[in-house]
Protein backbone atom coordinates (compact mmCIF):
# COMPACT_ATOMS: atom_id res chain seq x y z
CA UNK A 1 0.00 0.00 0.00
CA UNK A 2 2.81 2.37 0.93
CA UNK A 3 4.47 1.95 -2.47
CA UNK A 4 1.40 3.40 -4.21
CA UNK A 5 1.88 6.70 -2.40
CA UNK A 6 3.87 9.51 -3.98
CA UNK A 7 6.46 11.57 -2.12
CA UNK A 8 8.06 15.01 -2.13
CA UNK A 9 11.65 16.18 -1.71
CA UNK A 10 12.26 19.64 -0.26
CA UNK A 11 15.50 21.64 -0.31
CA UNK A 12 15.98 24.74 1.84
CA UNK A 13 19.20 26.47 0.79
CA UNK A 14 20.94 28.68 3.35
CA UNK A 15 24.22 30.53 3.59
CA UNK A 16 25.92 27.84 5.67
CA UNK A 17 23.73 24.74 5.38
CA UNK A 18 21.01 23.16 3.28
CA UNK A 19 18.10 21.18 4.69
CA UNK A 20 17.00 18.21 2.59
CA UNK A 21 13.66 16.65 3.52
CA UNK A 22 11.52 13.76 2.38
CA UNK A 23 7.78 14.06 2.98
CA UNK A 24 4.58 12.33 1.96
CA UNK A 25 1.79 14.09 0.11
CA UNK A 26 0.21 15.20 3.40
CA UNK A 27 3.34 17.16 4.21
CA UNK A 28 4.43 14.75 6.94
CA UNK A 29 8.23 14.77 7.06
CA UNK A 30 9.57 11.21 7.02
CA UNK A 31 13.30 11.89 7.01
CA UNK A 32 15.73 14.79 6.72
CA UNK A 33 19.41 15.63 6.49
CA UNK A 34 21.60 18.71 6.42
CA UNK A 35 24.66 19.38 4.31
CA UNK A 36 27.13 22.26 4.28
CA UNK A 37 26.70 24.87 1.59
CA UNK A 38 30.15 26.35 2.22
CA UNK A 39 33.66 25.03 1.66
CA UNK A 40 32.91 23.42 -1.71
CA UNK A 41 32.30 24.56 -5.25
CA UNK A 42 28.61 25.05 -6.14
CA UNK A 43 28.73 22.08 -8.55
CA UNK A 44 29.92 19.80 -5.75
CA UNK A 45 27.14 21.02 -3.47
CA UNK A 46 24.52 20.42 -6.16
CA UNK A 47 25.78 16.85 -6.59
CA UNK A 48 25.55 16.34 -2.81
CA UNK A 49 21.91 17.49 -2.94
CA UNK A 50 21.10 14.79 -5.46
CA UNK A 51 22.96 12.09 -3.53
CA UNK A 52 21.36 13.12 -0.23
CA UNK A 53 17.85 13.16 -1.69
CA UNK A 54 18.27 9.65 -3.06
CA UNK A 55 19.79 8.51 0.22
CA UNK A 56 16.67 9.62 2.12
CA UNK A 57 14.55 7.40 -0.12
CA UNK A 58 16.86 4.45 0.53
CA UNK A 59 16.77 4.99 4.28
CA UNK A 60 12.99 4.84 4.20
CA UNK A 61 12.96 1.73 1.98
CA UNK A 62 11.32 3.63 -0.87
CA UNK A 63 12.02 3.53 -4.58
CA UNK A 64 13.02 6.87 -6.09
CA UNK A 65 10.41 6.31 -8.82
CA UNK A 66 7.81 7.24 -6.19
CA UNK A 67 9.06 10.84 -6.14
CA UNK A 68 6.32 13.18 -7.41
CA UNK A 69 7.98 16.61 -7.20
CA UNK A 70 10.87 18.65 -5.81
CA UNK A 71 10.50 22.01 -4.04
CA UNK A 72 13.30 24.51 -3.46
CA UNK A 73 13.52 27.54 -1.21
CA UNK A 74 16.62 29.64 -1.87
CA UNK A 75 18.08 33.05 -0.98
CA UNK A 76 18.26 35.89 -3.49
CA UNK A 77 19.20 37.47 -5.71
CA UNK A 78 17.62 34.85 -7.91
CA UNK A 79 16.17 34.46 -11.37
CA UNK A 80 12.88 32.61 -11.01
CA UNK A 81 12.48 32.13 -14.76
CA UNK A 82 15.94 30.62 -15.27
CA UNK A 83 16.01 28.83 -11.93
CA UNK A 84 19.37 30.26 -10.91
CA UNK A 85 20.59 31.84 -7.67
CA UNK A 86 23.37 34.34 -6.95
CA UNK A 87 23.20 34.78 -3.14
CA UNK A 88 25.17 37.71 -1.80
CA UNK A 89 26.13 35.75 1.33
CA UNK A 90 27.39 32.67 -0.58
CA UNK A 91 30.73 33.57 -2.26
CA UNK A 92 31.25 31.83 -5.58
CA UNK A 93 27.56 31.24 -6.14
CA UNK A 94 26.66 33.21 -9.26
CA UNK A 95 23.80 32.13 -11.51
CA UNK A 96 23.99 28.61 -10.09
CA UNK A 97 21.35 26.49 -11.91
CA UNK A 98 19.82 24.86 -8.85
CA UNK A 99 16.39 24.20 -10.37
CA UNK A 100 17.66 22.73 -13.65
CA UNK A 101 20.21 20.53 -11.87
CA UNK A 102 17.65 18.96 -9.52
CA UNK A 103 15.04 18.68 -12.26
CA UNK A 104 17.49 16.76 -14.45
CA UNK A 105 18.78 14.65 -11.56
CA UNK A 106 15.39 13.44 -10.38
CA UNK A 107 13.38 13.65 -13.60
CA UNK A 108 10.32 15.21 -11.96
CA UNK A 109 8.71 18.64 -11.81
CA UNK A 110 10.81 20.99 -9.74
CA UNK A 111 9.43 24.18 -8.21
CA UNK A 112 11.43 27.18 -7.04
CA UNK A 113 10.74 30.14 -4.71
CA UNK A 114 12.79 32.63 -2.74
CA UNK A 115 13.36 31.69 0.88
CA UNK A 116 10.84 34.20 2.30
CA UNK A 117 8.06 32.91 0.05
CA UNK A 118 9.01 29.32 0.86
CA UNK A 119 8.88 30.00 4.61
CA UNK A 120 5.57 31.84 4.21
CA UNK A 121 4.10 28.82 2.44
CA UNK A 122 5.34 26.59 5.25
CA UNK A 123 3.66 28.77 7.88
CA UNK A 124 0.48 29.05 5.79
CA UNK A 125 0.12 25.32 5.12
CA UNK A 126 1.43 23.88 8.39
CA UNK A 127 2.14 26.66 10.91
CA UNK A 128 0.60 29.75 12.48
CA UNK A 129 -1.12 30.90 9.28
CA UNK A 130 -2.91 27.64 8.60
CA UNK A 131 -6.31 28.13 7.02
CA UNK A 132 -6.40 31.92 6.56
CA UNK A 133 -6.82 33.59 3.18
CA UNK A 134 -4.70 36.70 3.80
CA UNK A 135 -1.38 36.48 5.60
CA UNK A 136 2.01 38.18 5.75
CA UNK A 137 5.03 36.24 6.95
CA UNK A 138 8.06 38.35 7.88
CA UNK A 139 11.54 36.88 7.97
CA UNK A 140 13.33 38.74 10.75
CA UNK A 141 16.89 37.54 10.96
CA UNK A 142 20.10 38.84 9.35
CA UNK A 143 17.86 40.68 6.89
CA UNK A 144 14.13 41.27 6.56
CA UNK A 145 11.85 39.97 3.84
CA UNK A 146 8.28 38.80 3.45
CA UNK A 147 6.06 36.22 1.85
CA UNK A 148 2.49 37.39 1.25
CA UNK A 149 -0.65 35.28 0.84
CA UNK A 150 -3.55 37.21 -0.74
CA UNK A 151 -7.01 35.66 -1.09
CA UNK A 152 -5.53 32.19 -0.74
CA UNK A 153 -2.66 32.57 -3.21
CA UNK A 154 1.02 33.45 -2.97
CA UNK A 155 1.66 36.93 -4.38
CA UNK A 156 4.67 36.99 -6.72
CA UNK A 157 4.35 40.24 -8.69
CA UNK A 158 5.49 41.21 -12.19
CA UNK A 159 9.12 40.19 -11.59
CA UNK A 160 8.47 37.45 -9.07
CA UNK A 161 9.96 39.50 -6.23
CA UNK A 162 6.89 40.65 -4.29
CA UNK A 163 7.65 40.84 -0.57
CA UNK A 164 10.80 42.98 -0.43
CA UNK A 165 9.33 44.61 2.67
CA UNK A 166 12.76 45.05 4.24
CA UNK A 167 13.51 47.63 1.57
CA UNK A 168 10.53 49.86 2.13
CA UNK A 169 11.98 53.25 3.07
CA UNK A 170 10.66 54.34 6.47
CA UNK A 171 12.95 57.34 6.95
CA UNK A 172 14.73 59.05 4.05
CA UNK A 173 17.20 60.52 6.55
CA UNK A 174 17.96 57.09 7.96
CA UNK A 175 21.10 54.97 7.56
CA UNK A 176 22.21 53.74 4.13
CA UNK A 177 21.06 50.24 3.21
CA UNK A 178 23.18 47.66 1.40
CA UNK A 179 20.51 47.59 -1.33
CA UNK A 180 21.46 51.16 -2.31
CA UNK A 181 18.49 52.99 -0.81
CA UNK A 182 18.50 55.19 2.28
CA UNK A 183 16.55 54.51 5.46
CA UNK A 184 15.14 51.07 4.61
CA UNK A 185 13.27 49.09 7.25
CA UNK A 186 16.08 46.50 7.13
CA UNK A 187 18.71 49.22 7.67
CA UNK A 188 17.02 50.00 10.98
CA UNK A 189 15.91 46.54 12.15
CA UNK A 190 17.82 43.82 10.30
CA UNK A 191 20.08 41.75 12.54
CA UNK A 192 23.23 42.58 10.60
CA UNK A 193 22.43 46.30 10.52
CA UNK A 194 21.79 46.42 14.26
CA UNK A 195 25.00 44.53 15.07
CA UNK A 196 26.97 46.92 12.83
CA UNK A 197 25.35 49.89 14.57
CA UNK A 198 26.22 48.57 18.03
CA UNK A 199 29.87 48.05 17.08
CA UNK A 200 30.10 51.53 15.59
CA UNK A 201 28.40 53.30 18.51
CA UNK A 202 30.42 51.47 21.17
CA UNK A 203 33.68 52.26 19.41
CA UNK A 204 32.95 55.86 18.47
CA UNK A 205 31.01 56.83 21.57
CA UNK A 206 33.04 54.73 24.00
CA UNK A 207 29.75 53.51 25.44
CA UNK A 208 29.84 51.40 28.58
CA UNK A 209 27.53 48.45 28.02
CA UNK A 210 27.24 44.80 28.99
CA UNK A 211 26.92 43.93 25.32
CA UNK A 212 30.69 43.87 24.87
CA UNK A 213 31.08 41.96 28.12
CA UNK A 214 28.59 39.29 26.98
CA UNK A 215 30.48 39.09 23.67
CA UNK A 216 33.66 38.28 25.60
CA UNK A 217 35.23 41.53 24.48
CA UNK A 218 35.07 40.42 20.83
CA UNK A 219 33.27 43.00 18.68
CA UNK A 220 32.73 40.43 15.92
CA UNK A 221 30.62 38.24 18.24
CA UNK A 222 28.06 40.98 18.81
CA UNK A 223 24.70 39.92 17.38
CA UNK A 224 20.99 39.93 18.21
CA UNK A 225 21.41 37.12 20.75
CA UNK A 226 23.98 39.17 22.67
CA UNK A 227 21.77 42.26 22.46
CA UNK A 228 18.82 40.32 23.88
CA UNK A 229 20.98 39.06 26.77
CA UNK A 230 21.99 42.63 27.59
CA UNK A 231 18.37 43.80 27.45
CA UNK A 232 17.32 41.07 29.88
CA UNK A 233 20.20 42.19 32.13
CA UNK A 234 18.66 45.70 32.08
CA UNK A 235 21.66 47.29 30.40
CA UNK A 236 20.70 50.94 29.75
CA UNK A 237 22.16 51.22 26.26
CA UNK A 238 20.72 47.86 25.17
CA UNK A 239 17.27 48.63 26.57
CA UNK A 240 17.14 51.98 24.76
CA UNK A 241 18.26 50.45 21.46
CA UNK A 242 15.80 47.54 21.79
CA UNK A 243 12.92 49.91 22.43
CA UNK A 244 13.84 51.99 19.39
CA UNK A 245 14.07 48.82 17.28
CA UNK A 246 10.61 47.70 18.43
CA UNK A 247 9.15 51.09 17.55
CA UNK A 248 10.70 51.02 14.07
CA UNK A 249 9.33 47.51 13.58
CA UNK A 250 5.89 48.74 14.60
CA UNK A 251 6.16 51.62 12.14
CA UNK A 252 6.95 49.32 9.22
CA UNK A 253 4.48 46.61 10.17
CA UNK A 254 1.70 49.13 10.69
CA UNK A 255 2.18 50.25 7.10
CA UNK A 256 2.03 46.66 5.86
CA UNK A 257 -1.21 46.09 7.76
CA UNK A 258 -2.80 49.19 6.23
CA UNK A 259 -1.79 48.09 2.72
CA UNK A 260 -2.69 44.38 2.85
CA UNK A 261 -5.29 44.12 5.65
CA UNK A 262 -4.23 40.54 6.54
CA UNK A 263 -5.90 38.17 8.98
CA UNK A 264 -2.48 37.08 10.22
CA UNK A 265 0.89 38.75 10.52
CA UNK A 266 3.33 35.94 11.32
CA UNK A 267 6.74 37.01 12.62
CA UNK A 268 9.95 35.05 12.18
CA UNK A 269 13.23 34.50 14.00
CA UNK A 270 13.73 37.54 16.24
CA UNK A 271 10.12 37.57 17.45
CA UNK A 272 10.02 33.80 17.87
CA UNK A 273 13.32 33.69 19.77
CA UNK A 274 12.70 36.63 22.13
CA UNK A 275 8.96 36.20 22.73
CA UNK A 276 7.26 38.81 24.91
CA UNK A 277 10.43 40.86 25.18
CA UNK A 278 9.76 41.79 21.55
CA UNK A 279 6.01 41.29 21.23
CA UNK A 280 4.89 43.47 24.16
CA UNK A 281 6.57 46.72 23.04
CA UNK A 282 5.67 45.98 19.43
CA UNK A 283 1.97 45.71 20.29
CA UNK A 284 2.20 48.89 22.38
CA UNK A 285 3.67 50.91 19.50
CA UNK A 286 1.86 49.47 16.51
CA UNK A 287 -1.38 51.21 17.49
CA UNK A 288 0.28 54.47 16.40
CA UNK A 289 0.87 53.24 12.85
CA UNK A 290 -2.27 51.46 11.69
CA UNK A 291 -6.02 51.93 11.81
CA UNK A 292 -7.68 50.33 14.84
CA UNK A 293 -10.18 48.28 12.81
CA UNK A 294 -7.36 46.84 10.67
CA UNK A 295 -5.33 45.99 13.77
CA UNK A 296 -8.35 44.40 15.44
CA UNK A 297 -8.93 42.17 12.40
CA UNK A 298 -5.33 40.92 12.40
CA UNK A 299 -3.75 38.32 14.67
CA UNK A 300 -0.07 39.26 15.10
CA UNK A 301 1.82 36.18 16.22
CA UNK A 302 5.15 34.39 16.09
CA UNK A 303 5.83 31.61 13.61
CA UNK A 304 4.49 28.21 14.57
CA UNK A 305 7.13 26.02 12.95
CA UNK A 306 10.04 27.53 14.87
CA UNK A 307 13.33 25.79 14.12
CA UNK A 308 11.54 23.37 11.78
CA UNK A 309 10.64 26.06 9.26
CA UNK A 310 13.64 25.13 7.10
CA UNK A 311 12.45 21.54 6.95
CA UNK A 312 8.99 22.59 5.78
CA UNK A 313 9.99 25.35 3.35
CA UNK A 314 11.02 23.28 0.33
CA UNK A 315 8.27 20.73 0.94
CA UNK A 316 5.67 23.50 1.01
CA UNK A 317 6.93 25.02 -2.26
CA UNK A 318 6.32 21.71 -4.03
CA UNK A 319 2.93 21.02 -2.45
CA UNK A 320 1.65 24.55 -3.05
CA UNK A 321 2.75 24.40 -6.69
CA UNK A 322 0.87 21.12 -7.11
CA UNK A 323 -2.14 22.82 -5.52
CA UNK A 324 -1.90 25.61 -8.10
CA UNK A 325 -1.85 22.93 -10.80
CA UNK A 326 -5.00 21.33 -9.40
CA UNK A 327 -3.19 18.20 -8.18
CA UNK A 328 -3.27 18.77 -4.41
CA UNK A 329 -5.83 19.93 -1.87
CA UNK A 330 -5.14 22.37 0.93
CA UNK A 331 -5.02 20.58 4.31
CA UNK A 332 -7.97 22.50 5.73
CA UNK A 333 -10.08 21.83 2.63
CA UNK A 334 -9.59 18.11 3.18
CA UNK A 335 -10.65 18.49 6.81
CA UNK A 336 -13.81 20.35 5.80
CA UNK A 337 -14.72 17.53 3.42
CA UNK A 338 -14.42 15.00 6.28
CA UNK A 339 -16.67 17.12 8.47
Amino acid sequence: MRDKVKYILGFDIGGTKIAVCLADMRGKILDSARIKSTGSEPEEVLDKLTVTGKELFKRQGLDISLLRAVGIGAPGPMDIKDGTISPANMPGWYKVPVKTHLENSFGVETFFENDANAAALGEWLFGSGRGVKNMIYLTMSTGIGAGIIGEGHLLRGALGITGECGHVVIDVNGPPCKCGLQGCYEAFCGGRAIADRIRREIREGKIETKILEFAGGDFEKIDMVILEQAVRANDEYAVTLWDEMCQRNAQAMGGFLNIFNPEKLVLGTIAWASGNLFMEPLMKYICDYTWPEILEACDICVCGLGREIGEYSGISVALYSLYENGEWELPWDKQEEKN
